[in-house]
């Protein structure tokens, strides 16, 4: 009865322990309306967002839209989502008037503009948009004015427009990304646009090189001379396993120490 006991015990903790961290989990702090990142590096509206220096790195999910009005930074979403409530102006982040901006590692999804860039009193320059998931907006990166500024490596699903170049005397790169509607010029100087995948390209590769033997067109307005046949390896859907393994970690834990008492 003293053994049955004991283990009842021990599965008990077990369970109590994987509920209080998985609570802990759930409950969310959601930053309600807009983040800033001032200035002066500091940060309003969350406690969501780890500085280190110049690197902003997300803790968790958040709902909300960011406001960046601090140059030469960098946004690390660390697989976390930035969730929007699908309201017809909103943005996910607004980096307007600033440079030198990466925003990285992010599922971005739910917005008017996923992302937005317009030119100001400062130049808007020199913005990396780098290994994100952008999802369900109406436009998932808007950059207006603004040139010399980096697409790479991201994936982008069901939205209306994937890319907006709009008003703009320079150039923009725009290459290796999951493409899956297409990309708008307006009034602007061709970005160059090269070695992206296209959900709806169904081009050849008869050489076998991994890029389409024919240019790929949109309403035939060309798209990309060198479409890629497969998808660009980003960040994964559903990227942040740090809940469940600090929940197992845990347990494992509390179990250890159980069967040390158990054993003395």
């Amino acid at each position: 009865m003293f053994g049955m006991s004991r283990i009842s015990r021990f599965v008990l903790i077990l369970v109590l322990s994987s509920f209080w961290l998985a609570t802990l989990n759930l409950e969310i702090v959601k930053a309600g309306n807009t983040i800033q990142i001032n200035h002066d590096g500091s940060v309003d509206g969350t406690d969501l967002l780890q500085r280190n220096d110049n690197t902003y790195t997300f803790l968790d999910d958040i709902s909300g839209n960011i406001v960046i009005l601090k140059d030469s930074i960098t946004l690390d979403g660390a697989g976390f989502t930035l969730k929007g409530s699908g309201d017809s102006s909103e943005k996910g982040i607004d980096l307007s008037h600033k440079k030198n901006v990466t925003i990285t590692n992010l599922v971005i999804m739910d917005y008017f503009h996923g992302i937005l860039s317009r030119p100001g009193a400062g130049t808007a320059t020199n913005i990396t948009i780098q290994g994100n998931l952008i999802q369900n907006c109406d436009i998932g990166i808007e950059f207006q004015g603004t040139s010399n500024n980096l697409i790479k490596y991201n994936t982008f699903k069901n939205n209306t427009i994937d890319i907006s170049i709009n008003y703009v005397l320079g150039d923009n790169l725009i290459t290796q990304n999951n493409i899956d509607s297409y990309i708008q010029v307006w009034l602007s100087d061709r970005p160059t646009i090269d070695m992206n995948h296209w959900t709806a390209y169904n081009g050849t590769d008869d050489d076998g090189d991994g890029i389409g033997d024919s240019p790929y067109y949109h309403h035939d307005i060309l798209q990309d001379n060198n479409p890629l046949m497969n998808p660009v390896p980003v960040i994964p859907e559903f990227p942040s396993w740090t809940p469940l393994l600090v929940t197992l970690v845990a347990v494992l834990f509390v179990a250890v120490v159980y069967r040390k008492r158990l054993a003395e």
